[in-house]
């Protein structure tokens, strides 16, 4: 395929970050994220939650969904919790996240970076690690992990969910999408379906139609399936969710 333009949906810092990389071969960039997020005061928000946290022994697991969840999130947990309970890592980004920050992930998905390979790398585990039915506290933002909340309590632990931080529809940057319209090709990166969602609905339908018209890159085979509802001509899939993988695949459609 040809392209001249890559449209970048990633949060801000990490399309910022692929944005560069992608300079440096010649193409041009537009970033727009769906989304900016924002800390809350997990603490002051659920004090009953945290009365549970404080209490959690060693069996209790901590699941951070995103390198966002590390940095909202995990200075708000007690050091009883950060160094004595299991830590599990959604992907290699947060487990990244969390090994900089000097905590060891005991817990990570044995095949792809998703809530459903988590559980998978979970239940084979077996019973033992859900005897007494410890607590299992799923740091995320509001509304987010549904499938990883009702996974964990069909496995036996008691979820609970840890608003660290928050989401808002991002400010749509109109004059970076009007590049779009001088385009001869357009190749969108998607990691998100709720970015892709978003996006769709609140993009002008001139820039939505001129993305549909192109290829798309997607990070994972759910992606996939949900990027063909919208039409692109071809759906490409990176060998992985960080910005090295987006670039490498990237540079060999380019």
């Amino acid at each position: 395929m040809s392209f001249t333009h890559v449209f970048i949906s990633r949060p801000r810092r990490e399309s910022e970050e692929l944005a560069a990389m992608l300079n440096t071969i010649g193409l041009q960039t537009v970033v727009q994220p769906a989304f900016s997020y924002f800390p809350v005061d997990a603490r002051a928000a659920q004090k009953e939650m945290f009365d549970e946290i404080d209490m959690a022994g060693s069996g209790s697991l901590v699941v951070f969904t995103s390198p966002r969840s590390v940095a909202h999130g995990l200075a708000q947990l007690p050091d009883s919790v950060r160094f004595n309970a299991r830590i599990a890592a959604i992907g290699p980004a947060t487990a990244k996240a969390l090994g900089d920050a000097g905590i060891r992930v005991s817990v990570i998905p044995k095949n792809g970076y998703t809530s459903e390979a988590l559980l998978k790398t979970l239940a084979e585990e077996g019973s033992s690690a859900v005897a007494g039915h410890p607590f299992a506290f799923i740091i995320a933002a509001a509304g987010g992990r549904k499938k990883l909340f009702e996974g964990l309590g069909k496995q036996g632990w008691q979820p609970r969910l840890v608003i660290a931080y928050r989401s808002e529809p991002a400010v749509l940057d109109k004059q970076s999408l009007g590049r779009l319209g001088e385009a001869s090709g357009v190749l969108s990166v998607w990691t998100s379906a709720n970015a892709m969602k978003a996006l769709s609905q609140r993009l002008p339908p001139a820039t939505w139609f001129q993305i549909c018209r192109y290829d798309w890159l997607v990070i994972s085979d759910r992606l996939k399936r949900l990027a063909r509802a919208y039409g692109p001509p071809e759906i490409h899939l990176a060998a992985g969710p960080g910005n090295r993988e987006l670039f490498l695949a990237i540079r060999n459609l380019s």
